[in-house]
C-alpha cells in the first residue's frame, strides 16, 4: 500500500457553558450565534462516547461522528469534525501514542488519520485499497508498541510505522492466509495475542514473516476454540480474552498463563462486555451498565454501577498522570470519576441523536426528527424522540425525558407553525401526531380526538402521519396513510375535519404534504410516479367544491418522470419542484391542474456547450431526497450519492456542489435539507449527522427592514465577505466612497447583500466611511447604511 498524506491546518473555537448539576458538574460547549458566510458548522450528537484516550493535557473522546476534548488547563471542550480537520466521518477507535504525542485515530470504513499537535495527516491506504471486500474494510481495535501502530481489521491486520507514516505490512493470519476478522489484540514479553471471529491465534513478536499466515496457531486447547472473541488484554503475566456470546449477559472472560486457558467466571463477570483494558496495574472491564476493576489477584478493587442519577454505559477507559479515571461512555460522553459516586460529565452541546429524516425551522428556531421508513414504507421501530435548536442550544425530547415517548416510534415529520414558533408538531408512523408548546409536549393527536383514523387493516390504535403543513390561513393539513380518509384539517380555531379523496388513495400510503402558492395541496404517495393534489378552494368547510386529481407519468396527466417521487417544493414564483429517481422535473402552471389547460411537468435541459447542439436532462441518473428553496429562489437539492447541489433560480447554473471530498459534508447521502431564512445558514441533514453552511441569502421582504451590515466595522486582516441584511427583495445596492464615487454594485440575493470589500479594480477598500445605498426596482423603497473599513 501506499502512503497518501493531506496535511491540514486544525483550528478550535468553541465557548463553554458550565451548568451546575446533580453529580458536581456537567460541562457543555455551546455553539456561537452564528457562523460567517461560507463557514460550516456540526450539529452532532457528543453524549455516545466510544473511545478514550489522553496525553498530559487533554483527554480525547471519540464519538461515531467525531472527536471532543477536555483540556485540563483551562476547563474547555474542543472539537474535532471535518470542519476542522477531520478526514472522515464514523470513528471506530482512538489511541494516544505518548511518547510520539500522536493521537492515532481509526474509522469504521478503515480510513486513518493521525493528530499530530494542530496537523492531521491522512492514511487513507486500507479505504482505497482493492485487495479486500468493501464489507472487510474495517478497523475494530488498535494496539500500540514502540513506534508501531496494530490494526485490528475485518480481514487481518495492518502495521503502520508512525514516524514515517507509511503502512508497513499487512497480516492475514486466516487458514492457507485466507481473510480472518481479527477484532482486537495484544501482547506480551515474546508474542503476539489476536482476538477472531474463529478463535484466538498468536504468533512470536521475533518472527522474521509474520505476514505469513503459518507464522500464526491457534490455541486450539481453548474450551471453544472456533468460536468468536472480540476482547484479548495482557494483564499480569497472563492473557485475557473475551468470548463473545449473543446471548444477553453470557459473554465469558478466559485467562491464559501460558500452559491453560481456565474460565474467570468466578472472579470475573460474564455479562455482556464492551472494554477489557489494564493501566496502572489494575484491569478494568467495562460492561453493559456497569464497570469493574480488579488488582494483579484478581480481586475486585472498585465496582461502579451508578453515577448517581444517571447508569453506565461504559465503552473505554483511560488513567491520566494524576491517576484520574476517565471513562467514554455510550449515553453520557466523556465521564471523570473524582471519587466514590462523584462524577463529572463532559461533552459539548448537540442533539441526542445523528438521525436527520426531516427538518423544519420557524423563525430561527430549528427542529428535526431521526424516524423513516423502509423503502416499502412499512416501520423501521426508531425510538421516537424530537430535537430542537433553539436559542443556539440543542435539547432532545425523548423517552428518558418524556414519557409518553416511550411508545411512540418513527417519527418522521416535523412542522413548526409559522405563526407560532412555540407550537411544534411531530408526525409519527405508528402512533398519531404530537403538539409541542413552549418545549413541552402537551397534545397527541390520535382516533380519539381528532379526526385522524386508524390504520384502515392494522387498527389497535395505529395512526400514521406522513406529512404536515400550514396554510396562509394558519390552518394545519395532515395526511393519514391507510386511512379512509387521507387528509386531516385542524383550523386556526382548533376545528378538526377529514377529507375523501376518491377510492384511488384510501388505504393507500401518503408521506409529505405541501402547500402551493394558490393553496393546492400536493401529496405524495407510495405508488409509482404518483402526486395526490387537491383543492379545497378555500372553503374547508363546504366540500361540494373540492378538487382532487391524481398526476401520473402519462402526458397531460402530470407528465412525471422515474418511477418514484421523494421530494417536493414550491418556489418564489409559485413553480413546484419535484425530486425522483430519475432527476429533477418542474410543474411551471401548476395553477392549471383542474382548469383543463396544460401543466405537464417539464424537465431541465443542460446544454452540453461542445457544439454539438445537444443537451442533458438534469440529474437525470440521481435520486433527489430533498429540495428546498432559498431566499434568492434558488434551489439547494439533495441527492442520495453525490452530495448537495445549488443551483440558480431555473436550474441552469451550478452555483455550489458539496460532497465529502470537498466540503465538511458528513456523507454524500442526503437525507434533508432547511434553511434559516432570516440568516441564510442552510441546515443538511446526511446519513451520518447534521451538519450546516451559511449561505448568501435570505428572505427579502417588501419594504427594508432593521437593515445592517456585518461585519462592521471592518476590522484590519478581514478579509471575507461583508453582508447587508435587512433588505427589500432583489434590491439595488449602490456602494459609495464618501465622496459618492461608486466602488460596488450588486442586487440583493434575496433580502441580503454580499460585498468582498474590493472596488471595480479588485482593490481592497482604503480606510473611511462607505455608503450603502438600497433601492427596490421602482425606486418607491430606499435605505442608507454605512460601513466603516479599518485597514
Amino acid at each position: 500500500m501506499n502512503l497518501k498524506k493531506a496535511n491540514q491546518t486544525v483550528r478550535y473555537t468553541c465557548r463553554v457553558f458550565m451548568m451546575a448539576g446533580a453529580l458536581t458538574l456537567m460541562l457543555s460547549a455551546a455553539f456561537t450565534q452564528e457562523i460567517g458566510i461560507g463557514e460550516w458548522r456540526d450539529h452532532l450528537p457528543y453524549n455516545s462516547g466510544r473511545s478514550v484516550a489522553g496525553d498530559g493535557d487533554r483527554i480525547f473522546c471519540a464519538t461515531p461522528y467525531s472527536i471532543f476534548y477536555f483540556d485540563k488547563q483551562d476547563n474547555s471542550i474542543n472539537r474535532i469534525t471535518t470542519i476542522n480537520g477531520l478526514s472522515d466521518a464514523g470513528i471506530s477507535c482512538i489511541r494516544y501514542h505518548e511518547g510520539d504525542q500522536i493521537l492515532v485515530i481509526a474509522y469504521q470504513n478503515a480510513n486513518i488519520d493521525l493528530l499530530r499537535g494542530n496537523t492531521i495527516i491522512n492514511i487513507s491506504d486500507i479505504k482505497e485499497t482493492n485487495a479486500v471486500t468493501p464489507e472487510e474494510k474495517t478497523i475494530n481495535s488498535i494496539y500500540l508498541l514502540g513506534d508501531r501502530v496494530y490494526f485490528s481489521c475485518g480481514f487481518g491486520m495492518v502495521v503502520l510505522d508512525i514516524l514515517t507514516e507509511e503502512i508497513l505490512d499487512t497480516w492475514y493470519i486466516g487458514p492457507d492466509g485466507a481473510h480472518l476478522e481479527v477484532l482486537d489484540l495484544t501482547g506480551n514479553d515474546t508474542s503476539f495475542f489476536a482476538a477472531t471471529e474463529a478463535g484466538v491465534y498468536s504468533a512470536r513478536m521475533d518472527d522474521p514473516n509474520l505476514a505469513f499466515f503459518e507464522a500464526w496457531s491457534r490455541h486450539e486447547n481453548l474450551p471453544f476454540p472456533m468460536a468468536t472473541y472480540n476482547h484479548i488484554e495482557s494483564f499480569s503475566g497472563r492473557i485475557f480474552a473475551n468470548k463473545y456470546s449473543t446471548e444477553w449477559d453470557q459473554d465469558t472472560i478466559m485467562s491464559w498463563d501460558g500452559a491453560q486457558w481456565k474460565y474467570e467466571s468466578a472472579a470475573l463477570s460474564t455479562g455482556d462486555l464492551y472494554t477489557l483494558e489494564s493501566s496502572g496495574g489494575i484491569l478494568y472491564a467495562g460492561y453493559n451498565y456497569y464497570l469493574d476493576a480488579y488488582d494483579s489477584g484478581l480481586n475486585q478493587v472498585m465496582n461502579i454501577w451508578t453515577y448517581g442519577t444517571y447508569g453506565p454505559r461504559p465503552s473505554g477507559v483511560f488513567i491520566d498522570r494524576e491517576g484520574t479515571l476517565w471513562i467514554s461512555d455510550f449515553s453520557n460522553g466523556l465521564v471523570r470519576r473524582n471519587g466514590d459516586y462523584d462524577y463529572t460529565f463532559i461533552h459539548p452541546n448537540g442533539p441526542s441523536v445523528s438521525g436527520v429524516f426531516d427538518m423544519s425551522i420557524g423563525g430561527s428556531d430549528l427542529w428535526t426528527v431521526p424516524g423513516g421508513r423502509a423503502p416499502w414504507w412499512a416501520n423501521l421501530w426508531i425510538p421516537g424522540s424530537v430535537s430542537s435548536f433553539v436559542d443556539s442550544e440543542w435539547y432532545t425530547y425523548s423517552g428518558s425525558n418524556t414519557a409518553a415517548l416511550d411508545t411512540i416510534p418513527d417519527i418522521l415529520t416535523v412542522c413548526v407553525n409559522p405563526f407560532d414558533h412555540k407550537r411544534v408538531y411531530a408526525g409519527s408512523w405508528f402512533r398519531g401526531l404530537l403538539e409541542f408548546n413552549n418545549g413541552v409536549l402537551e397534545n397527541i393527536y390520535n382516533h380519539t380526538n381528532s379526526s385522524l383514523e386508524e390504520h384502515n387493516v392494522a387498527g389497535d390504535g395505529i395512526v400514521k402521519v406522513g406529512g404536515i403543513a400550514f396554510d396562509g390561513a394558519a390552518h394545519m393539513w395532515v395526511t393519514n396513510a391507510n386511512a379512509n380518509n387521507v387528509l386531516s384539517v385542524r383550523t386556526a380555531a382548533g376545528d378538526w375535519q377529514s377529507f375523501y379523496l376518491e377510492s384511488f388513495s384510501s388505504g393507500q400510503d401518503l408521506g409529505e404534504l405541501m402547500i402551493d402558492a394558490v393553496g393546492q395541496k400536493w401529496i405524495l404517495m407510495r405508488q409509482d410516479h404518483s402526486i395526490l393534489v387537491f383543492d379545497d378552494n378555500n372553503t374547508i368547510t363546504n366540500t361540494g367544491d373540492d378538487e382532487v386529481r391524481l398526476l401520473g407519468s402519462a402526458q397531460g396527466n402530470g407528465a412525471i418522470p422515474g418511477n418514484k417521487v421523494f421530494s417536493i417544493a414550491s418556489d418564489i414564483d409559485g413553480e413546484v419542484w419535484i425530486g425522483t429517481d430519475a432527476g429533477i422535473a418542474v410543474f411551471y402552471s401548476p395553477e392549471n391542474i383542474f382548469s383543463g389547460q396544460n401543466f405537464d411537468a417539464q424537465r431541465i435541459l443542460i446544454p452540453r456547450n461542445d457544439g454539438s447542439g445537444q443537451a442533458d436532462i438534469l440529474f437525470e441518473f440521481e435520486t433527489i431526497n430533498a429540495i428546498h428553496v432559498d431566499g434568492d429562489n434558488r434551489k439547494w437539492i439533495g441527492t442520495d450519492r453525490s452530495g448537495v447541489f445549488l443551483l440558480s433560480s431555473d436550474g441552469q447554473e451550478e452555483i455550489y456542489h458539496f460532497t465529502t471530498e470537498n466540503s465538511p459534508l458528513l456523507s454524500n447521502t442526503i437525507t434533508s435539507i432547511a434553511i434559516n431564512q432570516e440568516s441564510g445558514e442552510v441546515f443538511i441533514g446526511t446519513s451520518s449527522g447534521l451538519i450546516s453552511f451559511k449561505g448568501t441569502a435570505t428572505e427579502g421582504g417588501e419594504t427594508n427592514e432593521d437593515v445592517y451590515a456585518y461585519p462592521n466595522p471592518v476590522r484590519p486582516g478581514y478579509s471575507g465577505p461583508i453582508a447587508i441584511r435587512g433588505l427589500v427583495r432583489n434590491a439595488d445596492v449602490k456602494i459609495t466612497d464618501i465622496a459618492g464615487n461608486v466602488v460596488y454594485r450588486c442586487r440583493a440575493e434575496g433580502g441580503q447583500a454580499i460585498w468582498d470589500g474590493r472596488d471595480f479594480n479588485g482593490q481592497r477598500a482604503r480606510s473611511g466611511v462607505y455608503l450603502a445605498f438600497i433601492s427596490n426596482d421602482d425606486g418607491s423603497e430606499t435605505f442608507i447604511t454605512k460601513i466603516l473599513f479599518v485597514n
